[in-house]
């Protein structure tokens, strides 16, 4: 029996490699039992981890801001290729978890750390970087990056604009002769784990905004900023689905740079193998901390349910709890288990103890789907 281990991390408590490795081990000795592992991600927090355990490079820690530019600088990683391609996530720098308790700041929040990031992958030698979006405290349609590699946004009167949400809305003109032609010839994948457009009732600033410290009057300056990028950029990027992804870091970037913007899912499980794990499989077991309707709109589980669906092999469900009203059979999974429904929040976050659990759960599923 050929069993395809998937998981996405497990927010807080265990990274998707960690969950396949720990499910790996709990396999090993059972008779008639072949394991592939392909880690998952989706564009969110953690995707350069998996990109990067099925390439060929080094890690590079480089310093650089955080979103808040009134905190200490920090220092982040992303992943080299030997092949000149870069994986960055947007969270490196620019993330909400970045954040001290209660430190949120959605009009201030800049992506110029994660600009910076990008930056030094150029300068050493990347021409294409990879981006991951998810994850970010940032509503800045992507002035904070653009300003790192040379853009000048200018207000009406011709005063530099700090690059934040809050001075969307007075983007007068935009200086590119900064923009180093290196960057110009630079292609861009950017990998989105949402579909949302840049503006109105599901963009980017009344969805997101408020979880990113944005009170309701903020919410709204911030929607008319991305209205007015909108204006900028034109229709054609303004309404892609995934444009308002982190703030709308897609709109200004598409509309000045080579960019490409990606479902995160596919693309992580293109680069990875999928494909060929399934070949021959007679189970999929993915899983991630929290299996709801989300999971079935693009995020990297439900990628797996619809390549494994399309290959005709069942799929089992390992996560942390399962939303109220979920339902598997309709989702068309051979099993669910929840491993910290019911458990105190410590405990359930506890990496350990959240990898003991998951290597049970897929142990007992074998027998069951066997």
């Amino acid at each position: 029996m050929k069993v395809v281990l998937a998981f996405d991390k497990f927010k807080g408590s265990a990274t998707a490699q960690q969950l396949n490795d720990a499910a790996m081990q709990s396999l090993c000795g059972i008779d008639d039992i072949t394991v592939v592992s392909v880690p998952i991600a989706d564009g969110g927090d953690g995707t350069t981890t998996v990109l990067a355990s099925g390439s060929k490079g080094q890690w590079v820690q480089s310093p650089t801001m955080g979103p808040l530019l009134n905190l200490d600088p920090i220092t982040a990683s992303y992943f080299l290729c030997d092949d000149g391609t870069a994986f960055i996530e947007t969270a490196a720098a620019s993330g909400l978890a970045l954040l001290p308790e209660g430190v949120r700041d959605a009009l201030r929040a800049s992506t110029l750390g994660t600009g910076m990031l990008i930056r030094d992958a150029m300068e050493r030698g990347a021409h294409h970087i990879v981006l991951g979006l998810g994850g970010s405290a940032t509503t800045d349609a992507a002035m904070g990056i653009l300003s790192a590699l040379g853009a000048e946004f200018l207000d009406a009167q011709g005063h530099y604009l700090f690059p934040c949400g809050g001075s969307l809305e007075q983007i007068s003109r935009i200086e590119t002769r900064g923009i180093p032609q290196a960057v110009l010839d630079c292609r861009f994948t950017l990998l989105t784990d949402v579909d949302n457009p840049l503006c109105g009732e599901l963009g980017a600033a009344r969805v997101y905004g408020p979880q990113k410290g944005a009170s309701p009057e903020q919410v709204e300056q911030l929607a008319r900023g991305l209205a007015h990028v909108a204006a900028i950029v034109g229709d054609h990027i303004a309404s892609k689905p995934g444009c308002g992804a982190a703030g709308g870091i897609p709109s200004l970037m598409m509309h000045l740079l080579d960019c490409e913007l990606q479902p995160g899912g596919p693309y992580v499980l293109s680069h990875n193998g999928m494909q060929e794990a399934l070949c021959g499989a007679q189970l999929v077991i993915t899983g991630e901390g929290r299996l709801d309707r989300q999971t079935l709109m693009g995020k990297g589980p439900g990628c797996v349910i619809r390549m494994a669906h399309d290959c005709g092999v069942p799929v089992a469900v390992v996560c942390g709890v399962i939303e109220e009203g979920f339902d598997p059979d309709r989702a068309g999974l051979a099993r669910a288990i929840a491993v910290s429904d019911g458990l105190p929040q410590d405990l359930a976050m506890d990496t350990a103890s959240t990898l003991e659990r998951v290597s049970q759960a897929v142990k007992h599923l074998i027998p069951d789907c066997h």
